[in-house]
């Protein structure tokens, strides 16, 4: 099963294997937005790869969660079906590999994955990230960056959905339970981000209370369970901190409820509703108008709004 391959992408993956194969670094960042292909950009890339060292090579892909890893050898199967090893991040004795991808690479300076090099004596890494930037201060070391295109890009071309802006005049459970309980219909299927646990817990009691039913999704919560009952439509909205932030690509996702949060979380979170599906004619983002980073700082909104005397307001 093939896929469609876009000028962007075919300039990346020749960015990338020129970067290898030519000037012979040793690592390369391919940093690219949410919904851009960067599973598929680095399976054409390890596929050439081999034709161009002219034998097989042992790749491990490494990522932080277990469906980051089952979604890649998903889309190997469709593609090309080479001999690529799902490692987990906190592997302990992970195999010995040519090649090492390293999904969401922004974790590359963690401890973690300090250890995973060593034991895996890897010639060369390749890092994908949609949000290659670290909110502490270690930073990252990858040899080059090959970068290929924006969001905003993306949506002006429709390979992502446009947005719709909406401005609380604050964020907490509270009134972010009150604004999903006005009109249910308008937001449908929802992520909700806090900054606690306790938080989550808070908002799925106000809209329990308002008769509607939401998952909290914890490192600690049966989340296969929770995700597939979310999938299915059975549960319409879920609360979690962070957990959600990579790697869940659920394209009937209609809004985004963002906690307020600097420029990296802010577009990991927002994200997450950009995936495009027929019939989805855009996604809503809410914030607080107090946030230090708003969404539209990334890319204008379709259009906005902003909560005034209890009644949205376009801008």
């Amino acid at each position: 099963m093939g896929w469609e391959i876009r000028q962007y992408q075919q300039e990346a993956i020749a960015a990338c294997l020129a970067s290898f194969a030519e000037r012979g670094s040793s690592s390369v960042m391919l940093e690219s937005p949410v919904g851009s292909g960067k599973t598929y950009m680095a399976l054409e890339i390890i596929h050439a790869l081999q034709g161009v060292m002219g034998r097989p090579l042992k790749v491990n892909w490494v990522a932080p969660r277990h469906h980051l890893l089952r979604q890649v050898m998903e889309a190997n199967r469709e593609l090309h079906q080479d001999n690529i090893r799902p490692v987990s991040l906190f592997e302990k004795i992970p195999p010995e590999a040519d090649l090492v991808v390293l999904d969401e690479a922004h974790h590359e300076a963690t401890q973690s994955c300090v250890l995973l090099y060593e034991k895996m004596k890897c010639e060369r890494v390749l890092g994908l990230s949609a949000t290659p930037l670290r909110t502490d201060r270690m930073k990252l070391s990858f040899q080059e960056t090959v970068t290929t295109c924006s969001i905003d890009r993306l949506i002006r071309e429709g390979y992502l959905s446009p947005f719709h802006s909406y401005l609380l005049p604050h964020y907490d459970p509270q009134i972010v339970g009150e604004c999903y309980l006005n009109s249910p219909e308008k937001w449908g299927k929802s992520l909700a981000f806090f900054p606690t646990v306790l938080e989550c817990c808070q908002f799925k009691k106000v809209l329990a209370d308002g008769g509607v039913h939401c998952e909290v999704v914890t490192s600690e919560s049966d989340k296969d369970c929770q995700l597939e009952d979310f999938v299915a439509g059975r549960v319409k909205v879920i609360a979690n901190v962070s957990m959600l932030t990579e790697g869940f690509d659920q394209p009937d996702v209609q809004t985004i409820f963002a906690r307020d949060a600097s420029r990296l979380p802010t577009i990991q979170m927002c994200g997450r509703g950009l995936r495009k599906m027929e019939g989805k004619t855009h996604c809503n983002i809410v914030q607080s108008a107090k946030t230090s980073y708003l969404f539209e700082r990334v890319t204008p909104a379709q259009r906005g709004f902003r909560l005034m005397n209890g009644q949205w307001m376009a801008l």
